[in-house]
């Protein structure tokens, strides 16, 4: 299964995430010998992100695996088994990463994404991605922002295709736009 959560900033949509891996997890671990993930894209890069992120750690708790990796998400997929969650925060964290550091361009992006989305169904593992929405209000006169704001909708888009649940998360409340509440 493939779930995509979008919303805006400090929307709720990491903790809904969060939640529904665990609900998830929960039910199939019974089944199977799954193993819950947590990929985590953001980098170290202040001591404000290394306190948010080890605020975060400690929230989640021993149950995840959390995995620190900024940029080679496949390599990560490409070890997970069937009925494992993978909980992917954030998508738009991961692409100003490769997209600024590594200069990846669209068409390289959407080939990266297409590897991930076929690797989640060929290994039959569950994988959530939860992305920012930043397309909205005044459109920037900055090329890159504006090159960054089209390459995230064009991978939104590429991933809504392909996935079973699409959901938008705003004040912490879900709304469903793709497939069925299952929670």
């Amino acid at each position: 299964m493939i779930l995509f959560i979008s919303g805006g900033a400090r929307s709720g949509k990491s903790y809904f995430a969060e939640q529904t891996a665990l609900s998830l997890h929960n039910k199939v671990k019974g089944r199977e010998r799954s193993l819950l993930y947590y990929i985590a894209t953001a980098k170290k890069s202040d001591d404000e992100m290394v306190e948010r992120i080890r605020i975060h750690q400690q929230d989640r708790g021993d149950v995840w695996k959390t995995v620190e990796e900024p940029f080679d998400i496949e390599r990560i997929l490409a070890n997970c088994n069937k009925e494992d969650v993978i909980l992917l925060d954030c998508l738009t964290i991961w692409l100003s990463n490769v997209m600024f550091e590594l200069n990846y361009s669209l068409e390289k992006l959407e080939k990266v994404i297409f590897n991930l989305l076929s690797l989640a169904r060929e290994k039959q593992f569950h994988l959530m991605i939860v992305s920012n929405d930043v397309n909205v209000g005044i459109p920037t006169s900055y090329d890159s922002v504006f090159t960054y704001m089209y390459s995230l909708q064009r991978i939104h888009q590429r991933i809504i295709e392909q996935s079973d649940i699409v959901v938008e998360v705003q004040a912490g409340i879900p709304t469903y736009w793709k497939g069925a509440k299952w929670l």
